[in-house]
């Protein structure tokens, strides 16, 4: 019987321990497992960014990735694009070797097969969307840094020694 390689991340250690996404990822790629009758094997990575990092960075990415080349997984499941990479080196890199091992890759919306073009193309506009959608969210992160620093706003952590936060601000604590 097939087996369908569940990939679940979160991008912060913290999302790891408080939010349920891994769990809702796992359970969507069981669901879909059970759909399609196969056996599943869970490769959890927790909580790792993907934006700024390549595969060696990510030790169970890298291990279902060698798996992929030696084609030992032949289906694969992520919740959606962004689970699998932001970095279009790193999805470049699945693109090339799924396509060159006969790998169909799931996600919650949807399969392909990317030895077909079609789902090639398909798989590389959601790649470049997901990549687009994470730089702009970090330049609005860091022009909402910024407008705050300007409103003399601190930016959070503990205040230095001798400081206070107040409304945001920092203030001299004379204790």
């Amino acid at each position: 019987m097939p087996t369908l390689h569940i990939y679940t991340r979160v991008s912060t250690a913290a999302q790891a321990d408080e939010g349920m996404s891994l769990e809702t990822q796992r359970e969507l790629g069981i669901k879909r497992a059970k759909e399609l009758g196969f056996e599943y094997q869970v490769w959890n990575e927790g909580g790792r960014s993907s934006n700024h990092e390549g595969v060696d960075k990510r030790p169970v990415l890298s291990q279902v990735y060698a798996k992929i080349k030696t084609g030992e997984i032949k289906h694969f499941f992520v919740y959606d694009q962004s689970r699998l990479s932001r970095n279009d080196q790193v999805s470049s890199l699945f693109r090339v070797e799924c396509n060159r091992n006969g790998v169909t890759l799931y996600t919650r919306d949807g399969r392909y097969d990317l030895s077909n073009t079609t789902d090639q193309f398909m798989k590389k506009i959601m790649d470049a969307v997901a990549e687009l959608d994470n730089a702009q969210r970090a330049e609005r992160t860091r022009l909402g840094k910024l407008a705050r620093i300007k409103q003399g706003r601190w930016m959070g952590g503990p205040p230095p020694y001798g400081y206070a936060i107040e409304n945001h601000h920092l203030v001299v604590n004379p204790e």
